[in-house]
């Protein structure tokens, strides 16, 4: 049942990818309407297939790097879904939903079915996943803004002035949501690298941990986004700046997603 559900999802999503970035190239409005309708069905059929796969009794919420990818993809879609429909910016669902497809397929092509680490059923370590998890659906978020705002920037510079130029919302709205949304997903990657810390020195389990590359890197995208943050306050950096600090930031997040998935292959829980 799973894999079929998975196909469906996995489906869906291709389609409101494609559906989107058709919007982005032609801007019917009628196109960014079928595409969140598709987005919408495929988050449901996301819910289901998470559900039956919970349900199966063969894993937990978030008990291995799969499992987080996926729950990372269903909370862009949702974030997304409502940014939306209070910014009226379906457009930048064209920059959302490849990184979605990507994340999807990564968790259903990896997973496998291996045993629930003990460490899951702990306390701690599922709220420090659980937080990643909805920061880095913030971030992607602010990586869509910040990769619109560059597109619409250059389009700008160059007077192409129609087309995608229309289409996509000002550059002081993109620069808004990029900065809304790094406000929202920065505190949950604060606390999720507090937890983790706290997780390594052995506050959990009594035992200490090693810290592995993708902590390390976990540390370093803390780094770029209090950087970019600390900077739009004192050095007043808006705009291209901003943008590139973002979509760097965004890099480092997917980097430790990735080293995660390789340390997988390691055997390490």
């Amino acid at each position: 049942m799973t894999p079929t559900l998975a196909a469906v999802v996995g489906t869906l999503y291709a389609v409101a990818c494609a559906v989107f970035l058709v919007h982005l190239s032609k801007g019917s409005p009628r196109l960014g309407n079928v595409g969140r309708v598709v987005l919408a069905a495929a988050a449901l059929a996301h819910l289901v297939y998470v559900g039956a796969v919970f349900s199966s009794g063969a894993a937990r919420p978030m008990a291995s790097i799969y499992q987080t990818l996926s729950m990372v993809s269903l909370a862009m879609v949702l974030a997304f879904l409502a940014t939306s429909l209070r910014y009226r910016t379906t457009v930048l669902g064209a920059f959302i939903t490849p990184v979605t497809l990507l994340f999807f397929l990564g968790a259903v092509l990896g997973a496998t079915a291996e045993p629930v680490p003990s460490s899951v059923t702990l306390t701690l370590l599922p709220v420090h996943i659980a937080v990643n998890v909805l920061g880095i659906a913030a971030f992607a978020l602010a990586f869509a803004a910040a990769l619109a705002y560059l597109i619409q920037e250059r389009k700008l510079r160059t007077k192409e002035l129609g087309g995608i130029f229309q289409r996509l919302p000002s550059l002081d709205v993109l620069d808004m949501l990029g900065y809304r949304f790094l406000l929202v997903g920065f505190p949950l990657l604060t606390v999720g690298l507090v937890t983790g810390a706290f997780w390594i020195v052995g506050g959990a389990t009594g035992q200490p941990h090693y810290i592995s590359p993708a902590q390390g890197l976990g540390v370093v995208t803390w780094i770029v986004f209090a950087g970019v943050l600390i900077l739009r306050t004192v050095a007043g950096w808006r705009g291209r700046k901003a943008a590139l600090g973002t979509m760097f930031g965004f890099a480092c997040a997917s980097l430790v997603l990735l080293a995660y998935v390789i340390n997988s292959f390691g055997g390490a829980s």
